[in-house]
């Protein structure tokens, strides 16, 4: 981005991303969970966390996309939201579930002139979509400067309303995460190197879930002290354990606007 583009990006992301998402009330029975978030996004890290989901956006990684490539239409056509932000207690932790907002925009290539619904990104979806994902992150001190990083439990897209959308997430995490079962690396014992499925124990808006999920253990065997969200595979040799057999989660690297890093300390 140059730096007009990144100072207008800026502007649009205070114009409507800071607050959380507006509820457009009309007797759905759809659960917004409104009773669990609650929080307020900061305003520092409102332009930290958007800017970093553009950034990823553009370099078309993991689940993120660069939709121009595909869709008649750009990341530029995008509107992100907040759909929700947890912080721990501390402020040390966090997760944030990023919405956007998108055209169902027809293919370059028009596959399908009899059906013209097959021609969108989302065939049975109307012409405006919404989608939710989340990041996770951490950092040393409330002064600093987030480690993002993608969670990706749980998704959703091709929604017609942000209603439905927080609908997917809520669910899973204010119901249903303390039951997912994950690989886990086991610390200690007899059977330390190896790993399991493992609930995670805890649902989001439980307090002990900062202190006691697991997603919060660092893998001190496996992965060189990284938490499970940092891990992108493990190399398993052809022996019963593994140890420092982990391989990071290379993320792409992004270059913040001064605007956005004098907001943290150095």
């Amino acid at each position: 981005m140059g730096t007009n583009s990144i100072r207008l990006f800026l502007l649009l992301l205070v114009l409507f991303c800071l607050h959380s998402c507006e509820q457009e009330g009309n007797g759905s029975e759809i659960e917004t969970y409104n009773q669990y978030r609650m929080q307020s996004l900061e305003y520092r890290d409102s332009l930290l966390l958007f800017y970093t989901v553009r950034a990823w956006d553009d370099s078309n990684w993991s689940f993120f996309e660069d939709i121009s490539r595909m869709y008649k239409a750009t990341n530029d056509q995008i509107e992100y939201f907040n759909g929700g932000i947890f912080y721990s207690p501390d402020k040390l932790k966090m997760i944030f579930w990023i919405g956007k907002k998108k055209p169902n925009a027809e293919t370059w290539k028009v596959y399908n002139k009899e059906k013209p619904s097959a021609n969108r990104i989302c065939p049975q979806g109307k012409d405006t979509i919404y989608s939710l994902g989340a990041l996770i992150g951490f950092r040393e001190d409330t002064g600093k400067m987030w480690q993002l990083y993608p969670l990706g439990d749980q998704r959703a897209s091709c929604f017609s309303s942000k209603e439905g959308a927080i609908n997917v997430l809520g669910r899973y995490y204010f119901e249903k995460m303390k039951t997912k079962q994950m690989w886990y690396m086991i610390q200690s014992g007899n059977k330390k190197g190896t790993m399991e499925l493992r609930a995670y124990g805890y649902n989001l808006q439980e307090p002990d879930f900062w202190k006691k999920c697991w997603l919060w253990e660092k893998d001190t065997v496996g992965a060189y002290g990284l938490y499970p969200f940092q891990v992108w595979s493990y190399r398993h040799p052809n022996v019963p354990t593994c140890v420092k057999c982990a391989e990071p989660l290379k993320r792409p690297k992004v270059v913040y606007p001064e605007e956005i890093t004098r907001l943290y300390s150095p």
